[in-house]
Parts: structure tokens; C-alpha cells; sequence
């Protein structure tokens, strides 16, 4: 292999077919196997109490996290849903999370009748920013929403001393980072109630579906109440139990196909997981031993700095390297490298709005009037925010975080794959005042 960057003539480092090492989900016979089994079965109903495919998800993943409750779900929305309405989150209160985030956090929140409130993120972890949560607790407030991801934590010891000073509810969006740990613990087991999301491609997968989790008992059964009528009479407490047949949600249990499906990936997926990190590791450790480029500073909560996939890198170690000149040099290596920077982090179907979800038309407002939306449906008895007003430095700063970059995620032991990443980022190091003057020639 040649020792020149392959942007200025050289041979990449990177050749291995990407499609083997970074698939996901990983199905195979065995997931085909069991959903024609319930086709032919005739058994595509839903399930519950007594042997069946929901029931056996349920028990799997309550395991798993280490929760007495798991209640299957239609979405990771809908689970979010009933994490709220199980904490009791109803109309007129707020609901702080962030802003930098799918749209499909902040809508549970008004669909229970709350108002979201939007508070700032640290820029290392891109997670809620404790000191700017506290400062948005108003006398309205009911609940913390924490957004976990990929091998990034929220600082769970920070938030839950918060809510218990201001006698909050937490609820652990973990929908997207299913496997995360905070201290040894599970995340999505630390607050009062959390929701992971098996759709198709998350870490969890099932193609749609999700799981609402807590071990409070009495949140789980109002959680049940919401979208489960049939579950209720097996509740404990005859308050709830006597709504047998009611519910005050629309039906939100999970189809059986996806419960199925799902129920099998959760056999494997704590072996996959440790196939993931201990790539990522590996990796990790490797490309921040060459010069120039480290692991994020993360907190010491953090299980590992690698496993979020992101690197930091010096520019002045560097030749004066941009992210998007790094980026581009390391791609014509072969490498599956992107930008985790807000800049590039794109809502979907939001005609190119990055994640900040207060400057959407919903909150900000626009000449057509779909400002008013929102409080024509959250109703005249809730407090209306003024949301053109809400400044979020760190959210709105295009470059969070800052001299970064991520790697793909291989999801089957990938030695040789990595080796080649490794030389591809030795090589950029080795060559930097060369890749600095053809950088100088191309201005």
C-alpha cells in the first residue's frame, strides 16, 4: 500500500466491502422461521398474558435492562407517550428536554397535553446541559425528558439530584441508544420510566415497535391505561384495574409479527453489542494513539470514550486541517467517515432544518400562521412561551462539537477493517504538511 494519500495519487488504504461489516439489523432464518410459523398459525393477534411473542419480548427486555415492567408498544413514540402519561404528565404542564433532537421526542410531550420547554445541551456529549435544565423549572414544571445517545450518557447523577431537589419526574428517551451505560447501569433504568424504539435499523429492531420500561409499579399501571385496556384487569391496584375495557389513549400495543421478530433479535443482541463496542474499542485505541488525533474529553460516567464513534482531531498537529478538508481526504481513502456537527445534522422531512427543534415553524412561527397551531391544540388553559425568544448558545452553534469527526459502527468483528481505517488516519498524520500544501494549492 502506498504511503501517499490517496487524495494526492496514492493508493486507499481503506478496500474491504463496507456492506458486511456494517449491516443492520442482522435477520436471519431464524426470524423467518418464526414469523411464518404465526402466519400459518393464523396467530397474527395480539397477545398477552400467557405464552406468546409480546410476552416474551417483554420478559426479554425486562431483563435485559434490569426493570420489573416492560409493556410493548406500536412505536418508541407511542412509548414515550406512556412513559409521560405514567409519570403523570397531563395538560397545562412543561415538559423540559432539548431542543437538538428528532421532532419524535417533543411530540409525546404535547400529546399529553404539555408544553415543551427547551433547555441547552453540553457540547462534548450533545446531552441535556444540567445547569440550564434547573434554570427552566418554572412552578408548571413536571418532568425532565433525557435524551440518551449512542455511547453518549446524559449526566444521570446531575439530573435526577435536580428532580429530586424540585420534586420532578425522569423519563429516559432511549430510543436510540439502546446499550448506553451510565456508571455500570442500564440507561433507560435509572429515571422513573423510559422507552427504547425497535425500528427498523435501531440497536433494538424489529422493523416497528417499542417498549415502555419502569419499576415503579404505580407508573406502570397508569402507563397501561393509556393505550392497554386490555391488560387492565390484571392490575394490582383495583383503581386501575376497575378501567378493565377503558383506556385513555388509542390502542398502542405492538403487532405480533414485530414482537416476534423483535423477541429473536433480543436473543443475539447482547452479543452483538459486545461485537459493536469491543470494535469500537479497538479502533478507538488505536487511532488515538497516532498523532493529532484523541478521544472526546467525556466525562468519567462514560463506559468507554470510543464507544460513540467519535474522534477528536488537532489541526495544528495537523497542517491546519479543516473537518470538512479531514473528511474529505480521509472518503477518498475509502473510509465511511461524516461530521457529527449540528450543521449537518438534518430534521427529516423538515425541508432541511437541523436538529433544533425550537426554531421550527411550530414554535417560531411564520407569516402563515402555524405559530398558533400548537396552542390551538394544547388549549386556552396552558401557558403560552414565547419561543422567538428562547436562545440556546450551544444547540445553535453550527460546529458542535467541535474538531470531530465519526466512524461507521461495524457490527461484526472487523479486524481487518479496522487495520485499514488505522493506516488510512496513520496516513493523513504521516502526510499532513504535504495534505497542508495541496490544500494551500487548491485556495
Amino acid at each position: 500500500m502506498s504511503a501517499l494519500p490517496a487524495i494526492l495519487g496514492g493508493e486507499p488504504a481503506v478496500t474491504l466491502d463496507h456492506g458486511y461489516y456494517t449491516q443492520w439489523p442482522i435477520y436471519t432464518e431464524e426470524e423467518v422461521d418464526v414469523v411464518s410459523d404465526l402466519i400459518r398459525n393464523h396467530a397474527l393477534a395480539s397477545q398477552f398474558g400467557g405464552p406468546g411473542p409480546i410476552t416474551e419480548l417483554e420478559q426479554r427486555v425486562a431483563e435485559t435492562w434490569g426493570v420489573k415492567h416492560a409493556l410493548a408498544h406500536s412505536s418508541g413514540t407511542a412509548s414515550l407517550r406512556a412513559a409521560l402519561f405514567g409519570v403523570g404528565v397531563g395538560n397545562g404542564d412543561e415538559v423540559i428536554s432539548q431542543s437538538a433532537i428528532h421532532p419524535f421526542n417533543c411530540l409525546p410531550i404535547i400529546g399529553t397535553g404539555a408544553v415543551p420547554i427547551f433547555a441547552d445541551i453540553d457540547p462534548v456529549t450533545l446531552t441535556l446541559d444540567p445547569e440550564d435544565v434547573e434554570r427552566k423549572i418554572t412552578p408548571r414544571t413536571k418532568a425532565i425528558m433525557v435524551v440518551h445517545w449512542p455511547g453518549c450518557p446524559a449526566d444521570m447523577d446531575a439530573i435526577m439530584d435536580i428532580a429530586a431537589r424540585h420534586g420532578l419526574r425522569v423519563v429516559e428517551d432511549n430510543c436510540i441508544s439502546q446499550g448506553a451505560t451510565h456508571r455500570g447501569r442500564m440507561c433507560g433504568s435509572i429515571g422513573d420510566a423510559a422507552a427504547i424504539s425497535f425500528q427498523h435499523g435501531k440497536s433494538t429492531s424489529a422493523g416497528e415497535g417499542g417498549v415502555f420500561m419502569t419499576n415503579d409499579t404505580e407508573v406502570y399501571q397508569r402507563a397501561a391505561c393509556l393505550g392497554h385496556y386490555e391488560r387492565l384487569r390484571e392490575l394490582p391496584n383495583p383503581k386501575w384495574r376497575a378501567m378493565t375495557g377503558f383506556s385513555f389513549g388509542e390502542k398502542y400495543r405492538m403487532a405480533t409479527l414485530s414482537a416476534a421478530i423483535g423477541s429473536v433479535q433480543m436473543k443475539y443482541w447482547k452479543q452483538r453489542l459486545d461485537v459493536r463496542h469491543a470494535n469500537t474499542d479497538k479502533l478507538g485505541e488505536a487511532v488515538a494513539r497516532i498523532d493529532g488525533f484523541s478521544a472526546p474529553d467525556y466525562p468519567d460516567y462514560f463506559p468507554s470514550p470510543y464507544q460513540s464513534g467519535r474522534f477528536m482531531f488537532d489541526p495544528d498537529r495537523l497542517g491546519g486541517i479543516s473537518r470538512e478538508r479531514l473528511l474529505e481526504v480521509l472518503q477518498a481513502e475509502g473510509a465511511q467517515v461524516s461530521s457529527p456537527a449540528q450543521k449537518a445534522t438534518l430534521t427529516p422531512h423538515a425541508g432541511g432544518l437541523t436538529h433544533m427543534l425550537h426554531k421550527h415553524p411550530v414554535f417560531q412561527g411564520n407569516e402563515h400562521g402555524t405559530g398558533d397551531v400548537l396552542w390551538e391544540v394544547l388549549g386556552p388553559n396552558v401557558t403560552k412561551i414565547d419561543y422567538s425568544s428562547v436562545t440556546l448558545p450551544v444547540t445553535e452553534d453550527p460546529e458542535i462539537p467541535y474538531n470531530s469527526i465519526r466512524v461507521p459502527s461495524f457490527t461484526r468483528p472487523a479486524d481487518e477493517l479496522i487495520d485499514q481505517y488505522v493506516a488510512a488516519f496513520a496516513k493523513i498524520a504521516t502526510n499532513a504538511e504535504k495534505l497542508s500544501g495541496a490544500l494551500a494549492e487548491t485556495r
